[in-house]
């Protein structure tokens, strides 16, 4: 048995910290296939490597170059941080990959042409492709399928909802996440405490989900830290523990992760948990909205409008309303409606209201409403 074989080994039986340094040493030493392995550890918090998702895109990238469908596939569902020409040349090799991958069909190759099938699929048929090679890996015992099995039934994930409309079934996703759960996968921790906490399909016990949400975290999983923060923070009905919630929200800031760091300048901005600190606040959403946080980039610009520093605001409030964020379009409005930051322009703010209002904002509507009274009179 080689080394990879052995690591591969390994991981099917989640024995990560053990599988992880081979991964690493094979990855470093130009194993395209262990590269595919290093990309999952970065982008799913796998408690042996921090959780890096533009190292687990680097890795992919690398790996996909040198030829390995499974780095290609990685590199299709998770494009962020991936250049357009080249998912661009990946794509246009699809059916290659599809057919490496169905040469040597194994768990880790059906559970990521499962997932490529799954999110792609547009007729039943492909549904019930993805489903069986889904399955396939699951029960060849691999707890990553089975954690993929239960987000597609997941009525939760929103991520493609025309198909959770079709698909969710609340008592499938909580046994395949139970499943999952048992070789110790954070992830399934994660997913199947909203069940408990939401009481979605099974009796509402918030005192479970919290427990889940802890494991989860204390795995790793830096978005459950994320939900425990905001629970403790603002949930009345018993939860709520300021105190506690700023501090699993500063814990989970550590980790890098761009809500994270959102919640906690939140903190801060507002006195959640702890004393307000403006100059905090103000460092934390920097850190966030350089990770992407379009919410966080966009409570930096009040601030700067605030401080008086509307040349900066509104080129924050244009960055985040590039990414069509709401909010940030009312703002970008506002500042060509008076001048902040840029000259005055009343068409253009007209135009970036209706886009706000468009996507359900009712403050945008109300705006429009008083532009277009005032230009009446």
């Amino acid at each position: 048995m080689t080394d990879l074989e052995k690591a591969e080994s390994l991981f099917k039986e989640y024995k990560i910290k053990e599988a992880y340094p081979v991964f690493k040493s094979l990855a470093e030493a130009g194993d395209a296939r262990a590269m595919y392995f290093l990309a999952l550890y970065h982008n799913y918090y796998l408690e042996a490597a921090p959780w890096d998702p533009e190292e687990a895109a680097k890795w992919a990238l690398k790996g996909a170059q040198a030829e390995d469908p499974l780095c290609a596939f990685f590199c299709l569902l998770h494009s962020d941080g991936i250049a357009r020409e080249e998912l661009d040349k990946l794509y246009e090799k699809r059916e290659t990959w599809i057919s490496k991958v169905k040469e040597n069909p194994d768990c880790y190759a059906l559970e990521a042409l499962g997932c490529y099938t799954m999110i792609h699929a547009d007729e039943h048929t492909e549904l019930d492709e993805a489903f069986s090679l889904l399955h396939t890996a699951a029960m060849g015992g691999y707890w990553k399928a089975w954690n993929d099995i239960g987000q597609f039934y997941d009525p939760h994930v929103q991520d493609n909802p025309e198909f959770v409309r079709h698909v969710a079934d609340p008592k499938r996703s909580m046994e395949a996440y139970r499943k999952s759960a048992e070789a110790g996968y954070p992830d399934a921790f994660n997913r199947l405490a909203y069940f408990y906490y939401l009481g979605t399909g099974v009796t509402k016990d918030k005192k479970e989900g919290i427990r889940l949400f802890r494991k989860a975290f204390a795995k790793g999983h830096l978005r459950a830290g994320v939900a425990l923060g905001v629970m403790y923070i603002f949930d009345g009905n018993g939860t709520s523990d300021k105190k506690e919630g700023f501090k699993i929200t500063k814990k989970a800031a550590e980790g890098n992760d761009p809500l994270a760091l959102g919640n906690l300048a939140n903190c801060y901005f507002y006195g959640h948990g702890t004393k307000k600190d403006r100059r905090l606040a103000k460092i934390y959403y920097q850190k966030a909205s350089d990770l992407g946080m379009d919410s966080s980039t966009t409570q930096l610009g009040v601030i700067y409008h605030e401080d008086g520093n509307d040349k900066k605001a509104f080129e924050l409030f244009r960055k985040a309303a590039d990414h069509h964020y709401v909010e940030a379009l009312g703002w970008l409005a506002a500042c060509y409606q008076f001048g902040y930051g840029t000259e005055k322009n009343t068409e253009k703010a007209m135009e970036l209201l209706q886009h706000a209002a468009a996507h359900g904002s009712e403050d945008a509507k109300i705006a429009l409403q008083q532009i277009r009274s005032e230009m009446s009179e």
